[in-house]
């Protein structure tokens, strides 16, 4: 009796041992062969995973060695979600250079086109530099240090990651450009302009990414991953947008985050484009004060709250990102 209770005991040892390496390698597998864009809806909570491993590279000013490692990582996942990359540099002061990254993927082509079909294009912007100096936290002595860029940087990125994994752009018939914006975090401080990328990229987009040129629209978001965030709709965004997305988000029950309500102007990643005349929208937490702080950490960033950002969008996109008369 005991030398068979040791035999099975050995037997369920080896089962066990077998259904642990069926699903240690079906884990491997799902990174080596990803689902098609759309199987999947947005998961905050691997968006909160993202801006967690961006803050694992430290404070991404733009031009240090934290700023290229990070890039270098977006840039792979991106690619491997089936995105193009298109690196776009550029001088940020007399001797920093910059470098914005734009993902850019169109619908598939109809079977049997005998040409190219043409797309609008459609825009969602984010940076992902974080500010060189937290000017505005309430220490003295922490405002030289750079801000560690939870939600001031890495919420937008995260969104923005997450979305590339998930989003059908068969369904929404447009050619989309996600632009990663460095050099963009640093409007007030000394010796710096603010928005350098995004201005780079709207003087430029023609020449340097001719597929995301004539835009239809632009989205900024920026500070969208705070806990208890509350939206409101930018003073100078595109008014016709601005309630298609607030629309979208009602529609999922998200009003509370999304509210119906007019927050004042404020220039962002989407404000070099909207000058150049195109519509545009931006999704930020105007109330979050700690962008500028030590204290913007990623404890304070919601996998709720990005999940709703995301999900809007996604369900928005979808559906053709149809606003106003278009």
């Amino acid at each position: 009796m005991t030398r068979f209770v040791r035999t099975y005991s050995v037997e369920l040892a080896l089962v066990s041992a077998l259904a642990l390496a069926v699903l240690f390698f079906g884990y491997l597998a799902v990174g080596l062969f990803p689902r098609d864009a759309g199987e999947e809806d947005f998961a905050g909570s691997r968006a909160l995973a993202a801006a967690g491993r961006q803050m694992a590279f430290g404070a991404r000013t733009t031009a240090t060695q934290s700023n290229l490692d990070m890039g270098a990582w977006l840039i792979e996942q991106l690619t491997s979600a089936g995105w193009d990359v298109v690196i776009q540099q550029f001088s940020a002061g007399e001797v920093v250079k910059g470098r914005n990254l734009i993902a850019i993927r169109s619908p598939a082509q109809p079977l049997g086109a005998t040409a190219p079909a043409a797309f609008p294009v459609g825009i969602l912007a984010t940076h992902y530099d974080t500010r060189l100096a937290a000017d505005s936290d309430p220490l003295p002595e922490n405002q030289t240090s750079p801000a560690p860029g939870a939600n001031n940087g890495a919420s937008g990125v995260a969104v923005l990651l997450e979305l590339a994994r998930t989003l059908d752009v068969d369904e929404s018939g447009h050619t989309l450009c996600l632009a990663f914006f460095d050099a963009d975090a640093n409007d007030g401080l000394p010796g710096w302009q603010g928005r350098l990328g995004s201005s780079h990229f709207a003087r430029t987009v023609a020449q340097d990414v001719p597929r995301c040129a004539a835009p239809a629209f632009v989205v900024a978001l920026d500070q969208v991953g705070g806990d208890n965030a509350r939206f409101r709709q930018d003073a100078n965004g595109d008014p016709a947008l601005n309630a298609a997305i607030w629309a979208q988000a009602e529609a999922l029950g998200f009003n509370d985050t999304f509210l119906p309500e007019t927050a004042p102007a404020t220039r962002n990643a989407h404000t070099p484009l909207q000058q150049n005349g195109v519509p545009g929208s931006l999704i930020t937490d105007v109330g979050y004060t700690a962008g500028a702080t030590l204290a913007d950490t990623v404890d304070r960033l919601s996998e709720a709250t990005l999940l709703r950002v995301g999900r809007t969008l996604e369900a928005w996109l979808e559906r053709g990102a149809q606003f106003g008369e278009r």
